[in-house]
């Protein structure tokens, strides 16, 4: 396994990511109550929890267990919780389809939700922050960190997914010319392909690193990546402050040649940076910054992470304006999604304003 060190960890890692493989692969069902039941079906609800914890235990840099942190509580509210209080998502073609894939499928109603979170946020409010495959890779292969291929030889292989991306949105094209016909003649084949290439990819996680997949296979990185450059995301770089150490790059599990981007542009606005914030906390220099809408739209009385909260959210409430117009529940997720997006609350500053009235009303009476 590229001259790596083969420890517990590892071994244990590898069975996991052997049975996550098999949910897809190699189904194994077992005669449970006189019906024959898959015993690996969606391994990933026990495994990412579990694997969570020794990633919480092992992890030492502060900025990665408060990401892993968020990440276990994402997975449970996202991919657990509102998947059962939803469990089937609306496409633009009238049909519907289980929610949990569904959000990773062109033309769903979750799909354009994360897209629009993407233009604001970057790449990392999916896969650096909440994606399943990203749970997957970043506790039960993490183990495998230390083998991600890195160099320009392996940086050229970026390019591979964007043959699943024209493929991806090739279909949703094909989607709103035909909807009847679409999935049955083209779509239906393609996602297979995809799954496959997926569940595969965790069989080579020892010798590629935990990331490969979503360096070099999946469309739906390659569509965020984009957005990379067209939103607001970047990590803007202090060039004056910069010593050339190389730490940024050798802590890249993306293969991003951090070191030319920052002499070339001042700063890295790749497709491929999925928003982790490794090279920011490893610099020892404090060279590099996350720059997003944030510092386009100023915040006026709200406090950065209460702006993430109500962007996403306020985002994730407001699609219930498509599942039903006359509930005013997707319309407080909208009014939230606008402040965080403008940093700026009417209830706080009301009650700002009251609380300075008192105070000014108290000063007064005390001088009396």
């Amino acid at each position: 396994m590229n001259g790596q060190k083969i420890t517990p960890a590892k071994i244990i890692s590898a069975l996991a990511l052997l049975w996550l493989a098999s949910s897809f692969i190699y189904p194994v069902y077992l005669p449970i109550s006189g019906k024959m039941v898959q015993i690996n079906i969606y391994p990933e609800f026990y495994l990412i929890p579990l694997f969570g914890i020794w990633r919480l235990r092992t992890e030492k840099q502060p900025y990665q267990r408060t990401r892993v942190k968020w990440m276990i509580g994402l997975f449970f509210l996202y991919w657990v919780l509102i998947f059962n209080l939803f469990p089937q998502a609306p496409f633009i073609d009238g049909t519907t389809y289980t929610t949990y894939l569904a959000v990773h499928m062109v033309g769903s109603l979750p799909f354009f939700i994360l897209l629009a979170a993407v233009v604001f946020m970057g790449k990392r409010a999916d896969c650096g922050w909440n994606c399943p495959c990203v749970f997957d890779r970043e506790t039960i292969a993490f183990a495998f960190r230390d083998a991600t291929l890195k160099g320009d030889f392996w940086w050229r292989f970026r390019h591979i997914k964007w043959i699943g991306l024209v493929a991806v949105w090739g279909y949703f094209g094909y989607m709103l010319i035909d909807p009847a016909n679409a999935y049955q003649r083209f779509g239906e084949r393609m996602y297979t392909v995809i799954m496959w290439a997926y569940y595969l990819s965790f069989l080579i996680v020892p010798f590629t690193g935990h990331r490969s997949f979503c360096r070099w296979g999946c469309p739906w990185a390659a569509t965020w990546g984009l957005l990379n450059l067209a939103g607001f995301y970047k990590i803007k770089a202090d060039t004056a402050r910069c010593t050339d150490c190389g730490l940024c790059e050798r802590e890249c599990d993306m293969g991003v040649p951090v070191r030319k981007l920052i002499r070339e542009k001042g700063m890295i606005r790749s497709t491929e940076c999925m928003g982790c914030g490794r090279c920011i906390h490893v610099c020892p220099k404090g060279v590099l910054t996350f720059h997003d809408y944030k510092d386009v739209f100023k915040s006026r009385n709200l406090s950065p992470l209460e702006r993430n909260i109500r962007l996403a959210g306020g985002l994730t409430l407001a699609g219930l304006i498509v599942l039903d117009p006359t509930s005013p529940v997707g319309y407080i997720g909208l009014a939230f999604f606008l402040t965080g997006l403008f940093g700026y609350c009417l209830t706080y500053a009301a009650i700002n304003a009251l609380a300075t009235k008192v105070k000014a009303a108290a000063g007064r009476s005390k001088s009396q």
